[in-house]
């Protein structure tokens, strides 16, 4: 006989009781087996039956009685039930008696039910049914938790509504055909985890093409906070990645200079995952020479009489990082790689962290000309960007992040290195330095110090000394 998939129903029974029940029956009508988990924040008289999982469990799970629970603020009763109902579904979850997850909630319920599913592994199905649907994108980024629009409110009862009932039993039939998906198959392969921005996506290009070539799997994340470098973080402590390619790690600035990117949440800090299990990585200054906004008018005051670039009309607007914004993202940088028990590799290119961030009058290989920065001129209520004679690339206040690297970064150990290179992070010589390193080190063949054989690199464009670097540090700040 064919086991039917366990979908857990997250609902607080007391305000959406109708809605829990009709789920659960259409889980089961579904092919599914309905497990209904009341997450209600005070005791109260049910009219439709039992759940499987009360909230006095729920509350006996976390250390405490539904009636403490009921006595507390909203937010700290939350607190208590999310952390009841995550200990009991993890439980489930290591017997094998848990195959999804639903929640159902406005704003209270679906912080409720989000704060659990995101503790929840990656690609156990998960679906959240809200009327809150476009104020739900922060909670849920950086989770595989697919949001539904309820349409109409859930406003609990006896019986639920027309809309209601199609929109619970759609919800019903796609976890169901989720928790029990037709087999596939695909060539197993070692992983590894990358970073990437369109600024950055040149070098990703040539370095995913020569790895895939050795053999490996290359998964990138687009560098945007909790749907990129956050969510790969939690991938490499999975144990998923055999290697990190962390090529774009500007999120680090924007943690530091107050952009919208930052990937650092609580205790799970950016650039931190890999070197603590020991993976691989090299580590490049991908998109550092930018602090990241939304449309012009997220930006904040002191920014906007900087060099500025409209990177997308309307959606992303690029303040230019100055010396000590990139000094201090540096020396953090230094601070988090030095945590690192596995092989650890910094390449810093002397002529740009991005395709903008490069010399206009040059002519790369396989990007465009650098850019020139941008003014924002208000007239009328609206942003106009202006184009300045002014280069976006400011090597200057590049040396700063490689000033901060050397000053900190402890290149005593045996296991991190700094390698300097005089070309643009987006020059093919860079990204095949970049893909063979990672290459050797995932083999066993790294050796701190070691450049491999790169077609067209050339020997005196390349730097591994620290002293060696530090004279050509003095010389071109002087």
């Amino acid at each position: 006989m064919i086991k039917k998939p366990t979908i857990a129903i997250l609902v607080t029974l007391d305000t959406k009781e109708c809605e829990g029940y009709y789920l659960k029956e259409r889980v089961e009508a579904h092919g599914g087996r309905g497990l209904l988990v009341d997450l209600s924040m005070r005791r109260y008289t049910p009219k439709l039956g039992k759940p499987d999982v009360s909230n006095e469990e729920i509350a006996r799970a976390a250390g405490a009685t539904i009636d403490y629970v009921s006595s507390l603020d909203r937010a700290k009763a939350q607190e208590v039930m999310a952390r009841g109902a995550t200990k009991i579904l993890k439980e489930l979850l290591a017997r094998g008696e848990l195959s999804g997850v639903v929640g159902l909630g406005g704003s209270t319920g679906l912080s409720l039910v989000v704060s659990v599913m995101r503790e929840l592994p990656m690609f156990l199905p998960k679906f959240a049914v809200t009327t809150v649907i476009t104020e739900a994108g922060s909670l849920i980024a950086g989770a595989d938790i697919s949001l539904v629009w309820s349409i109409s409110d859930l406003a609990g009862g006896e019986r639920v509504n027309a809309i209601e009932a199609e929109v619970l039993n759609k919800v019903a039939a796609a976890v169901v055909a989720a928790a029990s998906p037709a087999p596939y198959t695909i060539e197993k392969r070692p992983t590894i985890l990358s970073t990437q921005f369109g600024n950055t996506t040149p070098h990703l290009i040539v370095a995913k093409d020569y790895l895939t070539k050795e053999g490996y799997d290359i998964i990138p994340f687009h560098a945007l906070g909790k749907t990129g470098g956050y969510t790969m973080e939690r991938l490499v402590e999975a144990g998923l990645a055999a290697g990190v390619l962390d090529l774009t790690t500007h999120e680090l600035v924007d943690e530091v200079a107050g952009g919208v990117l930052s990937a650092s949440f609580g205790d799970k800090l950016r650039l931190t995952a890999a070197g603590l299990k020991g993976v691989p990585q090299v580590v490049l200054p991908g998109a550092v020479d930018m602090i990241n906004f939304w449309g012009p008018e997220t930006v904040p005051e002191k920014f906007r009489e900087r060099c500025v670039y409209e990177h997308s009309r309307g959606l992303v607007t690029l303040v230019r990082a100055t010396a000590e914004e990139l000094y201090a993202t540096g020396k953090l940088m230094a601070e988090r790689l030095n945590l690192a028990v596995g092989p650890t590799v910094v390449i810093f290119p002397l002529r740009g962290f991005s395709i903008i961030d490069n010399d206009p009058n040059a002519k790369p290989k396989n990007a465009p000309p650098g850019a020139y920065c941008q003014k924002m001129v208000f007239k009328d209520g609206e942003v106009v960007f202006e184009k300045t004679s002014k280069p976006w690339h400011d090597p200057v206040a590049d040396l700063q992040l490689l000033k901060a690297l050397l000053e900190y970064l402890d290149l005593s150990k045996p296991n991190i290195d700094l390698i300097v290179v005089d070309y643009n992070i987006n020059d093919p010589e860079v990204a095949l330095l970049s893909a063979k390193i990672l290459d050797s080190m995932i083999k066993n063949a790294w050796k701190k110090g070691h450049i491999p054989d790169v077609p067209g690199l050339e020997p005196h464009k390349v730097l591994k000394d620290p002293e060696k670097i530090k004279e050509l540090l003095k010389e071109r700040l002087s």
